[in-house]
């Protein structure tokens, strides 16, 4: 018999908000993290004007360190990301696991060895600042009172813009056979650096649009002209139902699915049959054990980019039929961009915010219908719904697409 999988915990640091609560608010007021990077962030002659990026001096105070202003941020957002997540949770329950998107690249052995080789108990953060922010998850564990996790249970993943939601699945998995009781999932993304931002610059998936900052991701609108960078990082603490019962923890949502599928087709495009996006949809729904009509709101990958946008609505509707014109559909990276290893993670404590609050979050900036995008986008504003069964879509470059069902909580 499978564990029943639910979600204790969450902590969001993103360009709409540094914490769960003010990220929600924002979402549904409809908020652009959005700003101009020109004359101060990069040059003024520089070719991308916007970026999504997180004001540090906003940020809150950490929980367990003093100071994390010499830290590399995506180390930062992760300690914020975690440390909110494990608010009501300490030593006395521990976590088996944990399963964490960086796009640092190095394996989490390696990272172990190193810090094995400064001494368990004490290290040098500037020695190791090069290397993986997933060692700032493990400290924060010890320090919390948390026993040593096996280093085969410590899983580092990069499946591009899938990794956040991967990440969640992966545990889900985990804890759903009786694996593991408890772990922590997410993913973080700290790159909007001038590098980065050239490097999909010059593969043309960026909008350089002299338009608005506020206005330039506008995901499903006839007008749009490509995606704009964002960084983020979230963490959500999961555990089996059992466990979470048995000490009294607040639920905030069930996990009821999960589905990861590749295309194998090409670095950037999807395929145009949707193939492997309409099998990544289904299974995660028959892995809930519902039809597709119970999903009652879908969180789109929804990146501003033509092609991705035409694809997911043409992969949308092919798997879900004419009950894809009935339910809301909207892209969270019109307000906060796309944070690539960390918009799943993201984007699913969106999802659990809306079915808390029975309230579904707009797309901005849709300005203009495209006859290939004919979904109920939510335009512009939020939506008081009844909401039961959340989809939420990451179709990563190289074809990798991850879906994640989410379940209302109710006693």
């Amino acid at each position: 018999m499978q564990n029943r999988v639910v979600i204790t915990g969450a902590g969001v640091v993103s360009p709409i908000g540094t914490t769960t609560k003010d990220f929600s608010t924002n979402m549904f007021a409809g908020k652009s993290g959005v700003v101009n990077i020109r004359g101060g962030f990069t040059e003024e002659n520089f070719p991308v004007p916007y970026a999504a990026i997180i004001d540090r001096t906003r940020l809150q105070k950490s929980i367990n360190y003093e100071d994390l202003s010499s830290l590399p941020k995506s180390w930062i957002f992760t300690a914020l990301a975690t440390e909110e997540a494990l608010n009501d949770l300490d030593g006395s329950a521990p976590i088996d696991g944990f399963v964490y998107g960086t796009a640092d690249g190095l394996s989490f052995e390696i990272v172990l060895d190193s810090l094995r080789e400064f001494g368990a108990d004490q290290f040098n953060w500037n020695t190791v600042r090069s290397e993986s922010p997933l060692l700032i998850i493990e400290d924060i564990l010890k320090k919390r009172g948390h026993p040593p996790i096996a280093p085969h249970k410590q899983i580092s993943l990069n499946s591009a813009c899938a990794t956040g939601t991967q990440t969640i699945g992966v545990a889900f998995q985990r804890i759903r056979s009786g694996e593991w009781t408890r772990a922590l999932a997410g993913g973080v993304d700290a790159r909007c650096e001038p590098s980065n931002l050239l490097n999909f610059n010059m593969l043309g998936a960026l909008t350089t649009a002299e338009v608005e900052p506020e206005t330039a991701s506008r995901p499903f609108s006839k007008t749009r002209s490509g995606f704009v960078r964002g960084e983020a990082a979230a963490t959500v603490l999961l555990e089996s139902l059992e466990s979470a019962q048995a000490r009294n923890a607040t639920i905030l949502a069930e996990v009821t699915g999960y589905s990861f599928t590749s295309d194998a087709y090409r670095l950037t495009d999807g395929r145009e049959d949707c193939q492997s996006v309409i099998k990544a949809i289904l299974s995660s729904i028959k892995d809930s054990n519902i039809s597709p009509e119970q999903i009652s709101y879908i969180n789109a990958h929804g990146t501003s980019t033509p092609l991705n946008d035409r694809l997911e609505t043409k992969a949308i509707r092919d798997a879900l039929g004419a009950h894809a014109y009935k339910i809301p559909v909207s892209s969270l990276k019109s307000q906060i961009g796309h944070s690539t290893i960390a918009s799943g993670a993201v984007e699913t404590v969106a999802c659990i915010e809306m079915l808390k609050n029975q309230k579904v979050a707009p797309t901005i900036n849709f300005d203009e219908r495209d006859p290939d995008c004919d979904l109920d986008y939510v335009p512009n504003s939020a939506r008081e719904a009844q909401l039961k069964y959340t989809l939420s879509n990451s179709l990563g470059f190289g074809g990798q697409n991850a879906c994640l069902v989410l379940k209302v909580w109710k006693q």
